[in-house]
């Protein structure tokens, strides 16, 4: 069975340009709205950029699984 290359339109998996944090079941966007770059190993290229966390997205998500938790 041959697979298409990911990112190909008949690909079985499909990756975005650009990924959130994956908070409570949503994807939400950094608080200071600052990305970084992942570099794939294989080619040196970028991959994709990865939501650059800081202190104010930590305190959202506890904030989250808090209230979470009291219902």
């Amino acid at each position: 069975m041959i697979y298409s290359q990911p990112g190909e339109k008949n690909a079985k998996v499909q990756f975005k340009k650009r990924y959130d944090n994956y908070i409570n079941g949503e994807w939400v966007p950094p608080v200071a709205g600052q990305y970084f770059e992942n570099i794939t190993p294989v080619t040196g290229e970028v991959f994709c950029e990865v939501a650059r966390s800081q202190a104010e997205d930590i305190d959202m998500l506890l904030k989250i699984l808090f209230q979470s938790h009291l219902n």
